[in-house]
């Protein structure tokens, strides 16, 4: 079952980049002089070319950079893949879940508003972090290319807001996660602050183990990307089982 989610996983992103507008740039002459250009290539020829600093150009090599990235997640999950089964790894049929309700639940919510977030230091990709641990698992969800959101803020039960470390979503199983990160779990205060999180959640409708993930830890301590991995392929064999199951 983790082998079937790790396809998905590959194969989502390969169908993402076999799908991708392919856009080259580099320098043209035009009337004499050289100017930095941006341009599609569509049936092996140039179209739409356009200069870098103009608003078409950006949006063109926002769109470069996105397609380079897909790239290097593809190679990243296939040289994994290769190195733990020793071979190629086969593509699987997917649903498309573009415009489902969990999808559309997650691009709705809206980070930057937990009013304790003023004293964070750690950036990373235009994003202050409260610690250490929560920007190197920011930084294993850009590299295995899971959406993510930092502090989204959600309202629980009781119309009260509170602000997961991140709620993360895998576009291959339409499968929205949310995560908490507790890192000073030998401090009493924390303890407790954390069962009243874990209370809220669970009475929002959020459930461990299927949409709600917990991760122990202390601040200073490295997380291995495979651990990580880990835990959320459990997480989704977990829902990809039941989910069938009432089907």
């Amino acid at each position: 079952m983790r082998k079937l989610m790790r396809q998905m996983h590959i194969s989502y992103y390969r169908k993402k980049v076999n799908t991708n507008p392919v856009i080259r740039c580099g320098p043209r002459t035009y009337n004499g002089k050289v100017h930095n250009s941006v341009w599609k290539v569509e049936d092996s020829r140039r179209s739409e070319i356009h200069y870098e600093n103009t608003p078409k150009g950006i949006s063109f090599l926002k769109t470069k950079n996105e397609s380079d990235h897909d790239s290097m997640i593809v190679s990243k999950l296939e040289s994994e893949w290769i190195g733990k089964y020793g071979t190629s790894c086969q593509d699987v049929d997917l649903t498309d879940y573009e415009a489902t309700p969990n999808r559309q639940l997650f691009d709705s919510l809206v980070c930057g508003k937990n009013p304790y977030n003023v004293n964070y230091k750690l950036s990373y990709n235009g994003i202050l972090f409260n610690s250490n641990l929560e920007l190197q698992f920011a930084k294993i969800m850009d590299d295995y290319g899971i959406p993510y959101k930092y502090e989204p803020e959600i309202t629980v039960y009781d119309g009260r807001n509170r602000y997961p470390d991140f709620v993360i979503y895998l576009p291959w199983l339409d499968l929205i996660i949310l995560v908490e990160i507790f890192g000073l779990c030998d401090k009493d205060n924390y303890i407790n602050s954390v069962r009243d999180r874990i209370y809220d959640y669970m009475k929002s409708g959020w459930q461990p183990g299927r949409s709600m993930m917990m991760l122990y830890h202390y601040d200073q301590e490295i997380i291995l990307p495979e651990m990580i991995m880990e835990e959320i392929e459990t997480v989704a064999m977990r829902e990809y089982l039941l989910m069938n199951k009432a089907a």
